[in-house]
């Protein structure tokens, strides 16, 4: 079985939740979109390029405040905001997760 690029990669995202991956992905689309490096989005968000490139990568999960600013910054329609709550919970220990799933849906 061939070790390439994409592999490794598939097996580094299994390592984080797959909603931190998810925004992370939809947070490098609307920036290249926007024509903005990591470095010029760390800037406009008041965040460090390495906190931008770990939420890209889905390694970190976005605060609120990232992403508050983010949608303003990337014009992001509220695409990132409609996902924070799914990253926020996802910090969690699965056991609360469930647990928190059950209070939200009553």
């Amino acid at each position: 079985m061939a070790n390439n690029s994409r592999t490794r990669r598939r097996e580094r995202d299994d390592d984080h939740p797959a909603i931190w991956v998810g925004y992370g992905k939809l947070v490098k689309l609307f920036r290249e979109r926007a024509r903005l490096t990591q470095a010029q989005l760390a800037e406009a968000v008041g965040y460090s390029y390495e906190q931008v490139a770990s939420i890209e990568q889905g390694r970190r999960p976005a605060k609120a405040a990232f992403t508050d600013a983010a949608e303003g910054v990337l014009e992001a329609g509220g695409a990132l905001r409609v996902l924070q709550e799914d990253v926020d919970l996802a910090r969690l220990p699965v056991f609360f997760q469930a647990s928190h799933s059950l209070r939200r849906r009553r």
